[in-house]
Parts: C-alpha cells; sequence; structure tokens
C-alpha cells in the first residue's frame, strides 16, 4: 500500500486524527505521522527549527498538512514528492493582519513541488487569498475550493477531496511502476 505522511498541526495530535487514518486505510494507504517538538504549547512563532526536522521524516514521500499543519509541510517538507495542503494557516511573513506569525514568506517552500491546495469554499477571505497564492506559487498545483466545507477536515466534501487526490495519486504511482491500482486485476 502508498504510504501518506501526515504532519500534525501540534505534538501529540495523532490520537485526535484516528479518524481520519481510519479514512485513509479505506482509501487504500498506509499512514504515518512527521514528529514535532516543541519548547512549549504554542506554536513557536519566532523561530523556524520546527521546519528542518520536517524535511528529514518526508523527503520522497506524499505528504498532508491540514490548517497548521499544511503551513509546516509547505515550508519544511521540501523534498516531498507530493504535498495535500488543506487550508493552509495564514501566518507568513505576507499576512500583516495576523499578530503573530513566522516572518517567513511563503515562498519558502519548494515551487518545484507538486501540490494540491485545498480550501474550504465557505471559509473567509483571508483563507483564500492564502491558498490562492501558494497554489500560484508552486508550479505543478491543483486547487480546489471544497464545496460547503468551512474550516473542517472532517466535512465529508473535504474527505472526497482528499481521497480524489490520494485516488489519482495512487493510480500514477501504479501506472509508473507498470502495476493495476486495484491489486485484484
Amino acid at each position: 500500500m502508498p504510504l501518506l505522511t501526515i504532519v500534525p498541526p501540534m505534538p501529540g495530535a495523532e490520537r485526535r486524527f484516528q479518524p481520519f487514518v481510519d479514512f485513509v486505510h479505506t482509501c487504500g494507504w498506509e499512514t504515518e505521522f512527521v514528529r514535532l517538538d516543541w519548547p512549549s504549547h504554542r506554536p513557536p512563532f519566532g523561530s523556524t527549527e520546527i521546519f528542518r526536522p520536517i524535511d528529514t521524516q518526508t523527503a520522497g514521500k506524499v505528504v498532508l498538512g491540514f490548517s497548521l499543519g499544511a503551513l509546516y509541510a509547505h515550508l519544511g517538507a521540501l523534498h516531498a514528492r507530493h504535498l495535500i495542503l488543506g487550508s493552509i494557516s495564514p501566518f507568513f511573513l505576507e499576512d500583516d493582519d495576523e499578530p503573530e506569525r513566522w516572518m517567513v514568506s511563503y515562498r519558502s517552500g519548494n515551487a518545484a513541488t507538486p501540490a494540491d491546495v485545498l480550501v474550504g469554499a465557505l471559509e473567509d477571505e483571508q483563507m483564500h487569498r492564502r491558498a490562492t497564492a501558494v497554489r500560484d506559487f508552486y508550479r505543478h498545483s491543483r486547487y480546489v475550493a471544497v464545496p460547503a466545507a468551512e474550516h473542517e477536515l472532517w466535512h465529508p466534501n473535504y474527505l472526497q477531496a482528499i481521497k480524489s487526490a490520494l485516488d489519482r495519486l495512487g493510480a500514477e504511482r501504479s501506472q509508473a511502476a507498470g502495476t493495476s491500482p486495484n491489486p485484484t486485476i
């Protein structure tokens, strides 16, 4: 089975993601989590040290992040095979309406990495602005405004958008390997 590497929004979030992990397994993918280490209970806005270990844990892999996890994946998973970025948090240098943010540009990612950029259609203007900018940053991207969804990974339409991306990536992987995406064929 192919492997999806998940960048959580905070250390210890794996338990909260168990229903999502179960969903990914029904899509025919295995999962693993990136290990995050923070010095406190809040995101380390003043430091970029969080991003370096993400790259070593995600090199060559299909990587998914949602919300803050999408921001970490975008800035940290610089050698990933593919990114799925859901509702990327607007805490970049350019987001001057956020008092706490990283003083790192969203342009600090790797524009050559293929990416699926997802945003809930009902999310606010700031979220759409950031998702659109990130979409335009990547040279090879797909953009989905998830119908009727807000900032909610568990929304059925959000799950369907992720499933569509995983199905497409699984088929591409199988085609490249000369095998069928369906093991019964």
